[in-house]
């Protein structure tokens, strides 16, 4: 599941691509909305019947009590359709809530639209580093290391 506005997304769908096609694995990329831009925090598609609502509802993120829609989304599945293992939005080692809360945190003496521009301006520059481009190779090792765990040692976790 990917939109093209997130940069979750311009960050790893790139990396996802090259590691299906380095693995000979077939890449399927659904978007998650439809015309409108989704906000449910449990989409259908009963109200959004032109998006993907339904495979989206099948991986909503879940953290600290909170439910909500992350993209991207990567299910891996064997030959057989047998789930295997899906990533979400970010990888662990990322700690993206942490670091965007940091950056559009606001500073002494700024007004509030002042902490809206540097922090826009701040997160623009951050997905223009090479932290980047780290995020993203750190997204396939998870991925490795998950698929690893269940195919070669048989476990889940």
């Amino acid at each position: 599941m990917a939109e093209e506005w997130s940069s979750d997304c311009r960050r790893d769908v790139p990396m996802l691509a090259r590691f299906a096609e380095a693995g000979g694995m077939e890449l399927k990329i659904f978007r998650r909305d439809g015309q409108r831009f989704s906000r449910s925090q449990r989409p259908s598609l009963a109200e959004e019947p032109d998006s993907n609502a339904d495979i989206m509802a099948e991986f909503l993120n879940h953290k600290d009590g909170q439910t909500w829609q992350s993209i991207p989304v990567a299910v891996f599945y064997t030959k057989e359709l047998q789930y295997l293992y899906h990533y979400t939005e970010y990888p662990a080692i990322y700690h993206k809530d942490r670091v965007v809360a940091q950056i559009r945190a606001a500073r002494g003496g700024e007004s509030k639209e002042e902490t809206q521009k540097r922090g826009d301006r701040e997160f623009l520059e951050l997905q223009q580093s090479p932290f980047f481009s780290v995020w993203a190779c750190a997204g396939v090792d998870e991925i490795l290391s998950a698929l690893h765990r269940r195919l070669i040692l048989g476990s889940a976790a």
